[in-house]
């Protein structure tokens, strides 16, 4: 294996960090069968078929920047997270991940196969040169003030990759086991240690692995090396220093979402043995003493593909109390997204097929709907979660734009939150003379 890492980063901006305390998930000890739970058949409805509506609290709060890069970008092939092995395979995810001192660092591949982790400051502005790894896939990226951490797939086996200034502490490879171009993966960093989730091979089956890593480089103690089977789709999420995996199964230990291997089946959905799935995850995160996961689902007779919330506590045996879909569904509801927003809200977003609009719908911690949904003229990257920032506002960014040298940048401040109210839970939808894309090219609106 070759690896040709090109470390230009001139400068960036610095803070201190605090770390805490350790902590893994080990293997559960118990293999026993989990209850189905599948999601209610009548969804809670909401009218979207009004006309243009004053501006939302959302949009007020909206702010788009660009970043000019010297590359090519290569926005892949597909609009949504992947539902089996084969439709995630030409996706090419523009990953934004924020740091603490309220910059980030945003990994996406050019069209030479070439991955590029691009710097920003808290305003959005470019502040160093891209630090390149040359023909690797992109998985995941965690940001710190000093550099970065990197989950990529390359010859058949899933590395993290530090870089901090122009440097590159380690390159570690996470197992024995061989990965492929249909494996995803994720990377989350609690304070002291990394925690990693990805897909494996091995003997002709395909499982997954949550291997830890401390910020050294050594694989440390924890976690499992053949998990899930097979492992369509995964998250990792911290929770203060706890680690959080979630998969989506289609065979063992069944067909559905899974979090820490079987500790849980959040829902239910169904599975083919062979790479296919009725699911897609959104997202997974903490808010207070719960998870929440938002997703896609076709369960429960429903003819279209729709976004979907639920909920489970943090501590065993992980009670649910939320399970629904959001919306009724005329259309599908792909590329579901979520992220904490501000201390104690989520927010959730998913494109609507037909009309390839993005909608936004704040929720509180009981994931009931806070306001009006929102229509957003703005795009996402399928495979690349929405992040929240250090105060509490949300980002996230994506690589389509003319000639294909501009990343966009996305920021919704959280700081508007007290503009919210109930408004007959109307879909508002954002008058804009100038639209920033063409509304021809739906390829484009995603």
């Amino acid at each position: 294996m070759r690896w040709i890492l090109t470390v230009l980063l001139t400068f960036c901006c610095f803070s201190g960090f605090v770390a805490r305390s350790i902590a893994v998930n080990d293997v559960p000890t118990t293999s026993s069968a989990k209850p189905e739970t599948k999601i209610p058949l009548l969804p809670i409805s909401i009218d979207s078929r009004h006309g243009p509506a004053e501006v939302g609290p959302l949009q007020s709060g909206l702010k788009v920047f660009q970043v000019a890069v010297n590359a090519t970008i290569d926005p892949g092939t597909g609009y949504d997270n992947p539902a089996t092995f084969w439709d995630g395979k030409l996706l090419r995810p523009v990953i934004l991940a924020p740091q603490p001192n309220g910059g980030a660092k945003i990994g996406w591949t050019d069209t030479e196969g070439t991955i590029h982790i691009t710097p920003i400051d808290n305003q959005a502005r470019r502040c160093g040169v891209d630090m390149l790894i040359e023909k690797g896939s992109l998985r995941d990226l965690v940001a710190h003030d000093d550099g970065s951490a990197v989950l990529v797939l390359q010859e058949g086996g899933m590395y993290l990759i530090r870089l901090k200034n122009q440097e590159t502490l380690f390159q570690k490879r996470l197992a024995d086991n061989w990965c492929r171009d249909i494996h995803w993966g994720s990377v989350a960093w609690n304070g002291q240690v990394y925690g990693t989730y990805f897909a494996v091979h091995s003997g002709g089956h395909e499982g997954d692995a949550v291997r830890f890593v401390s910020a050294n480089g050594e694989i440390l103690e924890g976690g499992w090396a053949w998990g899930v089977s097979h492992s369509i789709d995964m998250r990792l999420s911290t929770a203060g220093e706890q680690f959080m995996p979630l998969a989506l199964s289609d065979a063992y230990p069944g067909t559905g979402f899974y979090f820490n291997h079987t500790a849980k089946r959040v829902s239910y959905t169904w599975g083919d043995f062979s790479g296919g799935t009725g699911g897609r995850i959104g997202g997974l995160v903490a808010l207070n003493d719960k998870m929440f996961m938002a997703f896609s689902s076709k369960q429960g007779g429903r003819k279209h593909w729709t976004a979907a919330l639920a909920d489970f506590s943090q501590i065993a045996p992980h009670q649910q109390s939320v399970h629904k879909y959001l919306q009724d569904a005329d259309t599908d509801q792909l590329n579901v997204k979520i992220a904490r927003y501000g201390s104690d809200r989520i927010l959730v977003s998913w494109l609507e097929s037909e009309s390839w609009e993005r909608k936004f719908q704040l929720y509180d911690s009981k994931a009931e709907p806070i306001g009006a949904t929102e229509v957003l003229p703005v795009r996402a990257s399928p495979r690349a979660d929405f992040k929240q920032m250090p105060r509490g506002g949300v980002t996230w960014a994506h690589g389509w734009c003319e000639g294909g040298k501009t990343l966009t940048v996305i920021q919704m401040d959280a700081d508007v939150e007290k503009n919210f109210t109930d408004k007959g839970r109307v879909v508002q939808r954002t008058n804009f003379a100038n639209k920033p894309f063409d509304l021809k090219s739906k390829a484009m609106l995603h």
